[in-house]
């Protein structure tokens, strides 16, 4: 194959311009005039990365080279590449592969990728510096860059992962699931304290209920005892007042009738006065009833029956309603203010043992009144004493009863009302009735008129008489009523024995045994209503910790940023099961997270010391010194990962038989840099690293590597095999040894071109020795600095 480099460089670099169409080539020049180079720039056309490890020459090698133009031509099938390289595009990093980054590929006119390369075209570089020694130095170099490439940028890229794992692991401790079994708990014990205590209420409030009647009970049987027999004989004499009344109105109606029959001076206008006499009794007694329906409605409102008082108190008892109900909701706040207050007392005092008792809380404009911690947690403390004297459920209790006789008193006024426009009614109608009845006696001579209005004046006066009886009656009935409520001796001791035997106490120890009561119910009351408003916050506090935990879901299900958490967990099947179940997903997730970042972290220190490690462990192979006892596990890792790269490395076949006569079992005391392995004889043999550097350890690596080179599985169908530097490690003898080691190999299916680098000779022939080849040296030297031709000893 002929190769054509055409390169556009700034001043220090040099790359030779051709390598003939020679199998067998050598090429000698002056150091320095790019020998290497162009073997090096063939390397990276082909995809291989000969600058790897040395990121110093890898920055001034693609710096200096501003263009160049690679033509390849003589390949096997008579094929051509060509490269148009664009230096500028090459990444930094000398251990990656170019790619598409080399620039414009041609095959054979065509437009190419460099993996179309690998085929049809490799570059193999053999340097001879490379001994065991150096080989070895350079791969732990290699590594040690390798590692410190990646430190390089590792801070970068830990924060990006360790951001990465915090921000999931924020989003999930933010919600403490690991509290939510506890509050589950906490939740379902309230409510089922709640519900115990609400039915410890309702049955201590049937209780409380039976226990006040049998007060009531018997207290009515000691106002009855003492006062129903006065009342019952006063009721009577009222009665027998009445019927007395009614008597005298009867014979004064029929005096009237008779005083008119007499007296009438035809049928027609007696028959008149005989109806207007029966309306007026008629609805005499409609008004009579009216005004005792009225008497006894305003005596259980406490009103005098009039429509001016009546209005009055329905204002009065409307507002008082008005106001108690407005005070309801304050007084059932009472335990929950209890409990705000119980809570900020007991966080004062944390603090206040925390020695922030001075400390100001709030400040007020002018100064003049600062909280400090410990005022605040006094005053906090003060108040709560007070609320705590009160009983917030005998409040509500008290309030409930209050809100609910007004209520009573209320509907008492609007019927007394009512039922004054009936009894005002009735009144005018009777007045009607009296006018009636004075008209139809216009008949009568004017003594008998007078007679008959002093009758009429007459069965007024009882009228306003009987009035006064009823109100009396009407009050004192009511009065009556609720003395006993309306039961009578007898039967108020019968229910009293019988309520005392059903709930289980003395009559004597009656009044005690209610207060003794109250007092526990009281509590009960007081318990429940906490426990209940407990019990809903406690609900509520789950049903908002089930919508934070929902949103946690969805922005793992949804978001583009998670996705990599929704590969490693099974977020869908987690968004099926309950609470507690999702909350020790999330537990076992933040763990995991947890777990991931300690990796972490763990990852970030090993790659650290392992750099550091391999960094004294190059020092020791090229210094031939070795290793001191390891300091770190990461010196003593580096030493294992040494050994087997050892092991790996000289196990193979050619380099056993090249180095070590076909020995086994080779290993690396890195402690004194000394290669140990057994013979065919079975011995085991030793021998420092510096010990293979002589010209027959160069001649039998090289052989060695070119074995391995023909061994190739799947060789490219065109080889260009560079042997580097051999001049300064290879004698005459050796020399000629490598010639016909080259002369004499099988070239197998591959079109192999093989080119022998070597320094300017110094006892090269002179042109004066008149040899044409002398002559062709001289002027290749003189115009390009090297010369090319055939291999021969």
């Amino acid at each position: 194959m002929r190769i054509k480099i055409e390169s556009e460089r700034r001043r220090g670099l040099r790359i030779i311009d051709e390598i003939p169409d020679i199998a067998l080539c050598k090429i000698q020049g002056h150091n320095g005039i790019g020998k290497t180079n162009a073997i090096k720039l063939l390397s990276l056309c082909t995809g291989a990365t000969p600058f790897r490890g040395d990121a110093a020459a890898w920055v001034s090698f693609k710096s200096q080279l501003l263009a160049a133009h690679v033509k390849i031509s003589g390949l096997r099938d008579g094929e051509e590449l060509e490269w148009d390289l664009e230096p500028n595009r090459w990444p930094d990093d000398p251990g990656e592969s170019l790619g598409e980054l080399i620039g414009v590929l041609r095959i054979n006119g065509r437009r190419s990728q460099l993996s179309d390369i690998s085929e049809i075209l490799r570059v193999h570089h053999i340097v001879a510096a490379e001994t065991p020694q150096n080989v070895l130095a350079g791969r732990v170099l290699e590594a040690q860059k390798d590692i410190q490439g990646w430190d390089y940028q590792r801070q970068l890229r830990v924060d990006a992962l360790d951001e990465s794992l915090a921000s999931i692991h924020a989003l999930i401790t933010n919600l403490s699931p690991e509290k939510i079994a506890s509050e589950s708990l906490a939740a379902r014990e309230a409510r089922t304290r709640a519900s115990s205590l609400t039915n410890r209420r309702q049955t201590a409030t049937e209780r409380m209920a039976l226990l006040q009647r049998v007060k009531q009970v018997s207290d009515q049987l000691v106002e009855v005892r003492g006062q129903g027999p006065e009342m019952d004989a006063k009721l009577e004499e009222l009665k027998k007042q009445l019927e007395e009344i009614d008597r005298r109105k009867n014979e004064l109606n029929k005096r009237i009738a008779e005083a008119s029959a007499r007296q009438h001076q035809d049928a027609e206008a007696e028959r008149e006065f005989a109806n207007a006499q029966k309306y007026l009794d008629r609805h005499d007694r409609v008004a009579r009833d009216a005004r005792t329906a009225l008497d006894m409605l305003a005596a259980s409102a406490e009103v005098d029956p009039q429509r001016d008082v009546i209005e009055t108190a329905i204002r009065e008892a409307s507002a008082k309603l008005t106001e108690l109900t407005e005070k309801l909701p304050q007084v059932h706040a009472a335990p929950l203010v209890l409990e705000v207050l119980d809570d900020l007392v007991r966080r004062l005092s944390e603090a206040e043992r925390e020695n922030l008792g001075h400390s100001a809380l709030v400040e007020s404009s002018d100064g003049s009144n600062n909280w400090t911690v410990s005022s605040l947690r006094e005053a906090l403390a003060s108040q709560r004493e007070i609320l705590g004297q009160r009983t917030p459920s005998a409040d509500a209790a008290r309030l409930s009863d209050e809100i609910e006789k007004t209520r009573s008193r209320l509907y008492s006024l609007a019927q007394a009302k009512d039922t004054l426009a009936e009894f005002e009614a009735a009144e005018s109608a009777l007045s009607k009735a009296k006018v009636r009845l004075r008209n139809a006696a216009e008949g009568l001579p004017e003594q008998a008129a007078r007679t008959l209005d002093d009758l009429m004046g007459a069965r007024n006066n009882l009228d306003q008489e009987a009035a006064k009886v009823q109100t009396r009656q009407a009050r004192l009935t009511h009065t009556r009523e609720l003395l006993g409520g309306g039961l009578d001796e007898e039967s108020l001791s019968a229910e009293l024995t019988q309520l005392c035997k059903q709930l289980g106490v003395k009559v004597s120890r009656i009044h005690s045994q209610v207060a003794s009561e109250s007092e526990k119910f009281e509590e009960i009351v007081r318990a429940e209503t906490q426990a209940v408003q407990q019990a809903e916050r406690g609900q509520q506090s789950l049903e908002r910790r089930e919508r934070e935990i929902e949103q946690v879901f969805l922005q793992l299900q949804a978001a583009e940023e998670l996705e990599w958490v929704r590969n490693a967990v099974d977020i869908a099947r987690i968004s099926g099961m309950n609470l507690e179940q999702k909350a020790a997903a999330l537990t076992s997730i933040s763990a995991q997270l947890d777990r991931a970042r300690n990796r972490l972290h763990l990852i970030d220190d090993a790659v650290s010391g392992t750099g550091t490690a391999l960094s004294k462990l190059q020092v020791g192979l090229q210094t031939g010194t070795g290793q001191e006892e390891a300091e770190t596990p990461y010196d003593t890792a580096a030493r294992h990962w040494l050994g087997r790269e050892v092991q790996r490395w000289f196990e193979d076949e050619f380099v056993r038989k090249a180095l070590f006569g076909g020995g086994t079992e080779i290993r690396l005391d890195s402690r004194d840099m000394s290669i140990f392995w057994v013979n065919q004889n079975g011995e085991e043999e030793r021998r420092p690293l510096t010990g293979f550097s002589s010209g027959q350890q160069v001649l039998a690596y090289t052989q060695a590597q070119i074995a391995k080179i023909d061994a190739e599985e799947l060789p490219a169908a065109n080889r260009l095999i560079a042997l580097d530097e051999f001049g300064a490690f290879l004698d005459w003898k050796n020399m000629s040894s490598l010639v016909n080691l080259l002369k004499v190999r099988e070239p197998g299916v591959s079109k192999d071109q093989v080119v022998v680098i070597l320094p300017l000779e110094e006892d090269r022939p002179s042109r004066q020795d008149g040899m044409p080849s002398a002559d062709g040296q001289f002027r290749s030297l003189e115009n390009r600095g090297y010369f090319a031709e055939e291999l021969s000893t």
